[in-house]
């Protein structure tokens, strides 16, 4: 169960970062991560099995929901397709009902066929169209093409050598085809050059979170970061960091430790929507409803029309009433 969503969570954040057409967020953080689901191990998880401690598996797709959440905020790149229903984070899709489903996928197909044919033409006559690359790389990625997206960010880096974007996405890439060594390679080559790449550590969290002692060095390593930004006045990095170790709280299977880290941004920055929503996915797999609705009811007031964060609640939450 845990592996499924992290599968589906992997395709929403890639789709969220190839978009060239949808304009471009503010990026307090961007964590976007591809990741093939590593072999099934139990998640660490509180001694209780009460409302207050939810179940292993309700506790690692709380940690996909919240990181999905704050795909959606990225930077520059987006997709135009919407998030998968929350709830097919928690099971599998139900199987197709009537042949309508597979008339459907099959004109996706062939419009896609379509698409990558222009493209390729368009390429042909300019071998360093960035646009026409991206766009490639999306059907390339929808189609499990994975060489060949390798293959065009690779192209992709040889044109704009210093986008650092290319790179996370390339790692990422790796890391949802499972090549973790190339992945966590790249990662920090990142780092090296930006050590205060949030989307970078966030990639090694999820390559390293089958690993207690992997995650425990990176954690060290944020904290690290942490303090820097604190010394250097950097409010909106140490907002994004602190937001990475309430998913690493929850990724250990400590809800009420992530929650307190939630509640201390609040305080810290009340109009800030992204703690009140992921508190409420967290209240919510609690099943603490009323609870949930409060966040809910702030982030609502809070978060602008419009903006990635409103579609993933309208489309994951609002809707489903249910995670």
């Amino acid at each position: 169960m845990a592996s499924l969503a992290k599968f589906q969570y992997c395709e929403q954040t890639l789709q969220f970062r190839l978009n060239p057409h949808r304009k471009p967020q503010p990026r307090p953080v961007s964590y976007r991560i591809l990741q093939k689901p590593p072999p099934s191990r139990a998640i660490r998880a509180a001694s209780s099995s009460s409302s207050s401690n939810p179940k292993p598996s309700f506790l690692k797709t709380t940690c996909v929901t919240l990181t999905t959440a704050a795909a959606l905020f990225s930077a520059s790149l987006h997709l135009a397709t919407k998030p998968a229903n929350a709830s097919t984070l928690v099971s599998p899709p139900p199987p197709p009902q009537s042949t309508a489903v597979d008339l459907s996928s099959d004109q996706i197909s062939s419009r896609q066929k379509e698409e990558e044919a222009a493209l390729e033409k368009r390429l042909s006559n300019n071998p360093n169209d960035v646009e026409a690359l991206q766009s490639l790389m999306k059907i390339k990625f929808q189609t499990k093409n994975l060489q060949h997206a390798l293959e065009i960010l690779n192209r992709l880096i040889e044109i704009e050598p210093e986008e650092q974007e290319w790179r996370i996405l390339k790692a990422q890439v790796q890391t949802y085809g499972g090549d973790f060594d190339s992945a966590t390679k790249g990662f920090e080559e990142v780092l090296a050059k930006d050590p205060f790449r949030v989307e970078a550590y966030h990639g090694l969290v999820m390559a390293y979170s089958e690993s207690e002692s992997k995650l425990s060095e990176v954690e060290s390593r944020i904290n690290e970061a942490i303090e820097k930004c604190k010394k250097e006045n950097k409010k909106k990095d140490l907002r994004d960091f602190m937001l990475l170790i309430a998913q690493i709280r929850v990724i250990k299977g400590n809800p009420i430790e992530a929650l307190r880290v939630y509640q201390e941004l609040v305080k810290d920055e009340p109009r800030d929507f992204r703690p009140y929503l992921c508190q409420g996915l967290i209240y919510t797999l609690m099943k603490k409803k009323d609870e949930a609705e409060k966040q809910f009811e702030e982030f609502r007031r809070l978060v602008p029309e419009n903006h990635p964060y409103k579609e993933y609640f309208d489309a994951n939450v609002l809707n489903t009433n249910k995670l």
